[in-house]
């Protein structure tokens, strides 16, 4: 049966690159978004002020559609969301996707044939069923709030307390002028906590644990892209799969990688003061850098050090009439508390037995190369690969996927390619800091990833006659890809000369 009929869940980021991919092939595609307006984790009502992209503009696009010239360096959520909008108008994706329309159920329909049934509610209401060949599941990582639960809740929105997730702090009254605890150390917690510095009465950052932060510039010079977007910076953290220059890092020299994590920590621990404001992680860099690495938020630890925040390290034992109860006896007033602790991730509309493949019962993710699971034909998964240029490998997953939908990819065995997700859950496991949703994250491989997906498409990147140093220092260029995209659209992948890629596209 050939694929013709093509469901997409989510209009975020993942879900409009995924879109506009598959339309690009001729595809017939629907896009559901429960939201009023498109963007994902962009969008208005899920952004809290002042919020910005980590990556500059340069690098947080899609590899055919760059930023405007005129936007920062670093956009906010309403310059995304403008470019978002842009990108969709442009490639002719708005006009396919239905908003304010909930995906509650998908099932497969009886028969031979691979058929899923789209169960849906719009306006929260009305419900209809539609019928796809192949489902594109792109609700992203990001998709559920986690506030995490403590007795004396009730009685402290009693007394007339707010309890926020991070991702609800979209309205400056929430906090003005209000006694404001922000809980967490992440890039979203230290953001609400300077902004409440200057609206709140009183802002506290609460956090059981420091985190290294990645300064936008290292030494105030050099932009962080440089250093640490680059082939070059990854090939200092391990990967499942060791070659060449890697392989001799981790085994031989790994007095070397110790050396070089031990300068950076120093350059950190020294640029952002952090003994002095007692904000140095208890962690090796090395050993904690993941998903959550984040850049520093603009005049976060000056705000600390004037006492504009008020920095805790400490855990909540329980709320209390006016505040919160901490492990260490105080009693921290609060009027507002706003837990930046992050997301989880589920796919509940995912008919049982097939959501029981996909995710186990520790919460880890099932997927071959994060987009596929051998065992459920016809839908695969965008956006499930969190990297430091998630846009990217959203969109190379995307190409991954149509070629995936079109029969095009000679792939392992079902057996093979089950192993191979065990590998690399198992390797996570020993390797990699704890993840919210396992399985997805591939930040410290986010080079390699790409790769991984690219050699499946049928080019090769290194080989014979390749310059090892060929683009290895330069930051990630996501229109060096683009034409790779061309060449698969001209149905040349699998025949492609071998040195076709390191020829024609500088890959960074």
């Amino acid at each position: 049966m050939s694929i013709k009929k093509v469901c997409v869940i989510g209009a975020g980021v993942s879900g409009l690159v995924a879109a506009k991919t598959f339309v690009e092939e001729g595809f017939d595609v629907t896009v559901f978004e429960k939201q009023a307006a498109l963007g994902g984790v962009w969008e208005k009502s899920r952004s809290y002020p002042e919020v910005r992209t980590q990556n500059s503009r340069h690098t947080y696009c899609f590899t055919d559609y760059p930023m405007p010239e005129d936007y920062p360096e670093w956009p906010n959520s309403e310059q995304v969301r403008r470019y978002l909008q842009s990108y969709a108008d442009n490639f002719g994706v708005s006009e396919r996707i239905c908003f304010q329309t909930e995906v509650t159920n998908i099932f497969r329909k009886a028969g031979k044939e691979v058929v899923w049934i789209v169960s849906v509610k719009i306006n929260n209401q009305r419900e209809e069923n539609h019928e796809f060949d192949f489902v594109l599941v792109c609700n992203g990582v990001l998709n559920i709030p986690k506030i995490p639960i403590f007795p004396g809740k009730e009685e402290f929105l009693a007394a007339g307390g707010k309890i926020l997730h991070s991702s609800e702090c979209n309205d400056t009254s929430l906090i003005k002028n209000k006694r404001v605890v922000v809980v967490g150390f992440g890039k979203s917690a230290c953001d609400i906590a300077t902004f409440a510095a200057n609206t709140a009465k009183e802002s506290t950052l609460l956090f059981r644990r420091a985190f290294w932060k990645i300064p936008k510039f290292f030494f105030n010079k050099i932009h962080f892209e440089h250093i640490l977007l680059t082939r070059f910076s990854e090939i200092w953290l391990p990967y499942r799969k060791l070659k060449g220059i890697e392989k001799l890092l981790h085994t031989i020299a790994t007095p070397l990688v110790w050396a070089f994590w031990r300068l950076n920590e120093l350059i950190l621990r020294n640029q952002f003061n952090l003994d002095v404001y007692k904000m140095l992680p208890d962690e090796l860099m090395n050993l904690s850098l993941g998903c959550n690495a984040n850049l520093a938020v603009d005049n976060f630890y000056e705000s600390v050090l004037s006492g504009k925040i008020k920095a805790k390290k400490a855990s909540i034992t329980k709320f209390i009439p006016d505040g919160l109860e901490l492990d260490d006896g105080e009693n921290l007033k609060a009027d507002v508390v706003i837990f930046g602790t992050g997301f989880r991730q589920d796919i509940p509309f995912l008919e049982a037995k097939y959501r029981r493949l996909i995710k186990d019962e520790q919460g880890s993710f099932h997927l071959y190369r994060n987009l596929i699971n051998p065992d459920v034909p016809n839908m695969g998964f965008i956006g499930y690969s969190v990297s430091f240029f998630c846009q990217l490998t959203s969109e190379v997953g995307a190409w991954w996927l149509v070629e995936y939908a079109k029969g095009n990819l000679v792939l392992p065995t079902p057996s093979q390619m089950h192993a191979e997700i065990e590998e690399h859950l198992n390797w996570d496991k020993l390797n990699l800091p704890p993840a919210i949703a396992p399985g997805t994250c591939v930040s410290r491989f986010s080079f390699h990833y790409l790769e991984d997906l690219i050699e499946d498409m049928g080019f090769h990147i290194f080989g014979k006659g390749a310059k090892p140093i060929q683009g290895i220092m330069e930051r990630i260029n996501p229109s060096a890809y683009q034409e790779i995209r061309q060449q698969l659209r001209g149905k040349k992948a699998l025949s492609v000369k071998k040195n076709y890629v390191k020829e024609v596209v500088k890959v960074s």
